[in-house]
């Protein structure tokens, strides 16, 4: 499983559930009376990224609204890195709606982006033709958890 597709024909990618993009803001913020936000509602403020989190559109955006000073966007080693400097109040993250939703008690808010579509995908790879037991009852488990997470 990865957050990246490939394009190797002898690898079968297939996508198992695509989750959106959204920020999250220190409990005390200027931005908390908005329900949604933009990415130009972000260029005043610094902006955290956790490189794992690949949405190309979304990268794309943040880096085409520079803000007066370049060290707008920084990236972080890890969303628990992320959170960290979110909730002590230097700025603002962006990462998938779920993990900001499950850091609520670190002292962080989350809000959409609402001019995306901004979306990360999670996806299943496997070597192409024959597979053994083992990889087919993963799968199987991995898309029946996918199938669920959608419901």
């Amino acid at each position: 499983m990865s957050l990246q597709g490939s394009s190797d024909p002898v690898i079968q990618t297939q996508p198992l559930w695509v989750e959106s993009m959204a920020v999250a803001m220190p409990l005390r913020f200027p931005l908390l009376d908005q329900a949604s936000l933009t990415v130009a509602d972000l260029q005043d403020y610094p902006i955290f990224r956790w490189r794992a989190e690949t949405c190309s559109l979304l990268d794309h955006r943040l880096l085409s609204h520079p803000p007066a000073d370049q060290q707008n966007l920084q990236y972080v080693t890890s969303f628990e890195m992320m959170a960290l400097w979110v909730s002590a109040g230097y700025g603002v993250g962006v990462s998938a709606q779920s993990r900001i939703k499950r850091a609520h008690g670190w002292g962080i808010s989350m809000r959409p982006l609402d001019d995306g579509p901004y979306e990360i995908v999670t996806h299943l790879h496997r070597p192409q033709g024959q597979a053994n037991s083992v990889s087919v009852r993963f799968e199987s488990r991995a898309l029946h958890v996918a199938q669920a997470q959608g419901a």
